[in-house]
């Protein structure tokens, strides 16, 4: 493994300029006193009779609370529904009958405001708001920590060509250890505010390469991330953020760069699991990670943060990809396999179901079970069902019986690709990936292989015919 695959963006000027550039043409941040609390006051005349979505966030879900179309005046309300008010976040409103698109990202900080725009195409000079301009706070602090992080860049830029031996370099040296200070004071005074932007703008910074300090050492921007994730963001606002999965599967990945690291990322995720007490933000925030570490290869790290969840008892549906915490975990019993047979068309749902017990897919002359979950189309998978007919002889002397289980849709496509295969094992319910055998095997990726002893008990997870082969030598 290489740090490479982990690896968060440079901090460089460009991509920086780039951040502040999103941050102004998508992000409208503001804290407008309206004497309706929750209710956004919409004035765009041009988009009369336009159809619109206007989006909420709740973790890894975007929920859409409102589907209308803008009156002949172009004056409209959004507003936030009772059950998730008061709301505190990021939302979304997007015109939805226009080839060309368009909509705005806005901040809701518990508040609501007013906002008007006379113009075809809304920007940063043309909205305007009421009792608070958002726009200029915006620029205020984008512009302010622009100057500080390219200051810094051409200070680490000017050490390196110079070179420790020349007579200026004390003073490029002098003056990057100045702006380090000068941006730990920047975010000090963010923190301070206390408003919506102390909150955002940190979570907003990962996921563009702005790390915590300023630094040029890697291992120290990933550290910090990682520390700071784990210990600092805001739970409840990065819930509403709109970069719920983005900023998880970053903390998996930064804790996955040592392979040696598994303790740390154990311990890791004891304080951050416990920072989340919301029963249904960690069943999302579980279900991020649990796919994350799948999609990494990194089952043992499952195994080790299986008795903190079940101890913690925080979960009270462990279906789908969470059933791998009681369900389909190394030492387990495998679950039983629901086979699907198809009488007529698929369409016409006239099927038949049997069940292949755990305890009996090793039967008579078999030793063990690979188990085999796939979907035609997909790189890795073809690789894999390319090469295992050719492996088949070899696991079949080794006495493994092989079972695939496709998530195919479509029952050409499932037999066109299946009939070459020499093993007769070979189903597909064409449910896809939510069909009950991925389901319950918690398989949120293809491909992915079981591994199963002759006693029906799970042995190993794996992703790769080399890990399978290995296996069984």
């Amino acid at each position: 493994m290489t740090n490479n695959r982990y690896s968060i963006k440079p901090l460089t000027t460009s991509n920086y300029i780039d951040m502040t550039k999103k941050i102004l043409a998508f992000i409208l941040l503001f804290s407008i006193f309206s004497p309706k609390a929750q209710t956004i006051n919409m004035d765009f005349p041009k988009f009369a009779g336009k159809t619109y979505d206007f989006v909420i966030f709740q973790g890894d879900k975007e929920i859409k609370i409102i589907q209308d179309t803008i009156p002949h005046n172009g004056k409209f309300e959004l507003r936030i529904p009772s059950e998730y008010a008061p709301y505190t976040g990021m939302s979304r409103w997007l015109i939805t009958n226009s080839e060309e698109g368009g909509g705005l990202d806005l901040a809701i900080p518990g508040l609501g405001y007013a906002v008007s725009c006379a113009a075809e195409q809304p920007t940063k000079d043309n909205l305007l708001f009421k009792g608070y301009n958002p726009v200029n706070q915006i620029l205020e602090i984008s512009d302010k920590q622009q100057k500080i992080v390219n200051k810094f860049k051409i200070m680490s830029m000017a050490m390196k060509l110079y070179g420790d031996n020349d007579k200026l370099y004390p003073v490029f040296e002098k003056e990057l250890k100045a702006q380090q200070l000068v941006f730990q004071e920047f975010k000090k005074e963010l923190e301070k505010s206390k408003d919506y932007f102390s909150y955002f703008i940190p979570i907003f910074n990962i996921t563009n390469g702005v790390p915590v300090s300023l630094t040029d050492d890697p291992e120290r921007i990933n550290k910090e991330e990682s520390e700071y994730i784990t210990n600092g963001v805001d739970i409840d606002y990065l819930y509403t953020s709109g970069f719920w999965r983005s900023i998880l599967e970053t903390w998996v990945s930064l804790n996955m760069i040592d392979e040696k690291s598994e303790l740390s990322f154990v311990e890791n995720f004891k304080k951050l699991s416990n920072r989340i007490t919301n029963p249904e933000k960690y069943a999302d925030f579980l279900s991020v990670v649990t796919t994350s570490l799948s999609k990494f290869g990194k089952d043992k790290e499952i195994e080790l943060i299986r008795p903190i969840v079940l101890r913690d008892n925080k979960i009270k549906d462990y279906s789908g990809k969470l059933s791998v915490y009681k369900n389909a975990f190394v030492g387990s019993l495998a679950p039983d396999l629901v086979i699907t047979e198809h009488v007529g068309k698929v369409e016409d749902h006239n099927h038949q179901t049997r069940v292949l017990q755990s305890k009996d897919f090793a039967k008579g002359k078999y030793k063990k079970t690979a188990i085999i979950f796939y979907q035609s189309g997909c790189g890795p998978c073809e690789n894999l069902m390319g090469q295992l007919p050719g492996n088949y002889k070899l696991l079949k002397d080794k006495g493994v019986r092989v079972i695939s289980i496709s998530a195919d849709s479509n029952p050409d496509v499932f037999k066109n690709s299946s009939s070459s295969y020499p093993w007769t094992d070979k189903y597909c319910d064409y449910e896809g990936i939510k069909g009950v055998n991925f389901t319950n095997y918690a398989v949120s990726g293809t491909p992915t292989i079981y591994l199963i002893n002759k006693k029906g008990n799970i042995e190993s997870r794996m992703f790769a015919l080399e890990e399978l082969l290995d296996k069984i030598k």
